[in-house]
């Protein structure tokens, strides 16, 4: 075998780095507007890169750690794509195609999360899909939302952390915010989802403790004629926040007529960031 003298490998050494940052360009590129699995492609030739003699072993780790995080937001830009299509499906009443897509979306999900993708990416996709399941052409009717109940209640079984502290369950909106009648008293709501309610009402000012039953009027004063009777417990009195937390029984129809009449109005309801 020749001698490589300094020079000589200096010089191979930089070939390598100069392929190894035009594969990652490509796969830049790549992940913005093309199939996660060319970027895929483009990884494993990074790979056999790297393992040349010649490439420097103190920057393969870096290239490494470069090629996973364009991998990782590759998935989880193409999740973002497909829940989006999923969502049309569902507004034409193209359940079929609605599926397709959440089974796509399901698997490219998995691999956003083997690349690395974290916690909020994770419970982002789980309520937009929850959403997605939630949207047909007529409203929501009785067979998807009682595949959603179970699958809240199933996700709900094995959610609670060591302390007891609830984790949400549905997506909560902030805006617009929802007019409440409990007990002849008025409020409005902070947040609002299918699953409950957190109130503008010092615990002070409510004569109910945790676990009591309230019987709501619901409307959305931005969608008038809309909204209903809800039943409701207390289930957190929040004195820094002057607010009371409510849980419905149930998946709430009530709010979720009340949906389908803002997206009638032209209101898209803004979840809380």
């Amino acid at each position: 075998m020749p001698v490589i003298d300094a020079g000589q490998r200096r010089k191979l050494e930089d070939q390598c780095l100069r392929k190894a940052e035009e594969t990652v360009r490509q796969m830049r590129r790549e992940a913005e507007t093309g199939d996660p699995a060319r970027v895929d492609a483009l990884a494993d030739g990074l790979a056999a890169q790297l393992k040349a003699r010649e490439f420097p072993s103190l920057r393969a780790a870096e290239f490494r750690e470069t090629g996973r995080a364009i991998q990782r937001g590759a998935y989880q830009r193409s999740v973002d794509t497909l829940l989006v299509q999923a969502e049309r499906c569902g507004h034409r009443g193209d359940d079929k195609g609605r599926n397709a897509l959440l089974t796509q979306a399901k698997e490219r999900f998995a691999k956003a999360l083997r690349f690395g993708a974290d916690d909020e990416f994770r419970h982002g996709v789980e309520r937009r899909v929850q959403a997605v399941l939630l949207t047909s052409r007529d409203g929501v009717d009785d067979r998807t939302k009682q595949a959603a109940k179970r699958r809240l209640d199933r996700d709900a079984a094995g959610a609670r952390p060591p302390n007891g502290v609830e984790r949400r369950r549905a997506i909560r909106y902030v805006d617009p915010p929802l007019a409440v009648e409990a007990d002849g008293r008025s409020c409005t709501t902070l947040n609002w989802s299918t699953r409950g309610l957190l109130v503008a009402v010092p615990p002070g000012e409510l004569p109910h403790a945790v676990g009591d039953r309230l019987r709501l009027d619901l409307q959305c004063p931005e969608a008038p004629g809309s909204g209903g009777r809800q039943v409701a417990h207390v289930v957190r009195l929040d004195p820094d926040r002057r607010a009371v937390a409510l849980s419905f029984p149930d998946i709430s129809t009530v709010v979720l007529d009340l949906m389908h009449a803002m997206k009638e109005a032209g209101i898209r309801p803004e979840p809380e960031r």
